[in-house]
C-alpha cells in the first residue's frame, strides 16, 4: 500500500527557476532539507478492491476496503547524520465490504497516537527507523504502518534534474511478507520531472510517477507447499512538492496489480487475483 511519501525537496538556487518550463531550462539539485521544528498535517485516503479472475474462486464477489488516515509529520533535529522525522498517527478509519460499518473503529481508535521515528539523509534514503506504541514498546501494527510510509518515499536523484529528466528507485513490496516470500520482492519506480511551477515566492515541482512490479516468477511457501507467483501491472500518477514549504502538497496514484499463483507440481492448478488501488494524499496544514 503505497503509503504517504514524506519526500520534500530543496533547490540550491531559487532565482534561476523563473521561466523554467521547458526541457532546455535550468536544472535543480534536489535535496531533503526541511526546517527543524516544521510540522505537516496530512490526510491519506486509499481505496483497494480485490477480485478473483477465473479459476475455482472466480465466482466469489469482489472485496473492497477503504482506509482514511490522518497523521502529523514533525521535523526534529538536523545533523550530519541526517534529519530526524517523527510521524504520529492521529486517527484512522476503515470501511470494508466484508465487515459491518464501524466494526474496526474501536481497535483503530486505540492506535491513535502511535509513532514512527525515522532518520533520512539529504537524498531521502532511510538511515534508520524505529516504531513504537503508546507505551514505547514495539508494536507490530505500528511497524507495518511505518513500513508503508517508508515504501511510499523515494530517494532523490544524484545530480541536477530539469523538466523531462527521470530517475529510478526500488522499493520492497509490502505484500511480500504476507505472501510468505523467501526473499524481498522489489518494485521499480520511475520519477520524471513534468513541470516546475513558479508562483510568487512559492516554487513547486510536479513529478510523474510510474511503478512497475517484477514480472519474473517468485517462489513462495504457503501452507507448507511451494508455489510460484508472478506479479504484473503497475501504478501511475502525479506528485506535487512545494520547495518553499519543503513538503509534499498532494499526490494521486492508482492502478492494478495482478497476482498469478501456480502450484509447483503439475495439476495443482493456478489462480489470478486482480488488486486495484487508488491513493490520494493531501497536505492539510503546515507550520
Amino acid at each position: 500500500m503505497p503509503a504517504p511519501r514524506s519526500l520534500t525537496l530543496a533547490a540550491t538556487a531559487f532565482a534561476a527557476l523563473a521561466g523554467c518550463r521547458a526541457a532546455s531550462g535550468p536544472k535543480l539539485t534536489l535535496r531533503y532539507h526541511p526546517p527543524a521544528g516544521a510540522a505537516y498535517h496530512y490526510a491519506l485516503e486509499q481505496h483497494n478492491t480485490m477480485r478473483f479472475e477465473g479459476g475455482p474462486m472466480g465466482a466469489m464477489p469482489e472485496h473492497s476496503v477503504t482506509m482514511r488516515m490522518y497523521y502529523t509529520q514533525l521535523v526534529g533535529s538536523v545533523a550530519a547524520a541526517g534529519t530526524a522525522v517523527t510521524v504520529t498517527f492521529d486517527s484512522t478509519a476503515l470501511e470494508s465490504s466484508s465487515m459491518a460499518t464501524g466494526a474496526m473503529q474501536p481497535a483503530l481508535d486505540r492506535m491513535r497516537g502511535l509513532k514512527s521515528d525515522l532518520l533520512y539523509d539529504d537524498r531521502m534514503h532511510v538511515v534508520s527507523a524505529a516504531f513504537s506504541g503508546l507505551t514505547g514498546a514495539p508494536s507490530p501494527v505500528t511497524e507495518q504502518m511505518g513500513k508503508n510510509l517508508k515504501g511510499m518515499s523515494f530517494p532523490l536523484p544524484d545530480g541536477p534534474v530539469g523538466v523531462g529528466d527521470s530517475w529510478t528507485a526500488e522499493n520492497e513490496v509490502a505484500l511480500a511478507e504476507q505472501l510468505g516470500a523467501s526473499a524481498p520482492i522489489k518494485s521499480k519506480t520511475t520519477l520524471t520531472v513534468k513541470e516546475i511551477q513558479v508562483a510568487g515566492a512559492d516554487t513547486a515541482v510536479l513529478l510523474h510517477v510510474e511503478t512497475a512490479f517484477p514480472g519474473e516468477p517468485i517462489t513462495l511457501t504457503q501452507q507448507g507447499k511451494r508455489v510460484t507467483m508472478k506479479l504484473s501491472g503497475g501504478l501511475t500518477g502525479e506528485q506535487l512538492y512545494s520547495l518553499s514549504k519543503s513538503a509534499q502538497v498532494h499526490a494521486a496514484i492508482g492502478g492494478t496489480m495482478r497476482i498469478k499463483v501456480k502450484g509447483a507440481q503439475p495439476g495443482e492448478g493456478e489462480m489470478t487475483v486482480a488488486m486495484t488501488q487508488r491513493t490520494s494524499l493531501q497536505l492539510t496544514g503546515a507550520k
